[in-house]
């Protein structure tokens, strides 16, 4: 190889090291600004927080969730899989840490919920609706949410804790 290869080859390869560390640079600080717009968080006192998902729960007086935990601690799946399918365009969690005192706001947009679903189910919190051990029948799938339509997801409360889940 000569010098004038050479000296290619070495131009070539500390370019695409550039390009590398940019591409990676940039992929972090859009990962860091997408979820520092859509995740928050704040510490407040249990009253606000009850207040706060109190007024949130109101929306959907009256609605059954499309989760529900029954006294054996098992997640209900209550599916209507005749309804029409609706886009899921945005997804909300709002979740207060009563031993913390802090209470966790995440709000998605329909893509990103889309994207998540892999194969098509869905993990929510704790709930092992997509463990592979159990039945097809128990698990969420991303059309459970769009037959469900816009509404309540999940309203649970164990322990002084309380997650309030919807989609719109």
């Amino acid at each position: 190889m000569n010098q004038r290869t050479r000296k290619t080859w070495v131009s070539v390869v500390i370019a695409a090291l550039i390009i590398s560390v940019v591409v990676v640079v940039a992929f972090v600080a859009g990962v860091y600004i997408f979820f520092s717009s859509h995740l928050h968080g704040e510490d407040i006192p249990p009253d606000q927080a009850s207040a706060q998902m109190e007024t949130i729960r109101s929306q959907f007086a009256g609605a059954t969730p499309l989760i529900e935990i029954a006294s054996d601690g098992q997640p209900v799946l209550h599916r209507n899989p005749t309804a029409e399918r609706r886009a899921v365009n945005a997804f909300h969690v709002v979740q207060y840490n009563a031993r913390a005192g802090h209470i966790s706001r995440i709000d998605l947009p329909g893509w990103v919920v889309r994207a998540a679903s892999a194969g098509g189910r869905i993990r929510l919190a704790n709930l092992g609706f997509s463990d592979d051990d159990q039945d097809e029948v128990q698990r969420l799938t991303l059309e459970d949410l769009e037959r469900h339509g816009p509404g309540l997801v999940l309203d649970v409360s164990r322990r002084g804790n309380r997650v309030l889940a919807w989609t719109e």
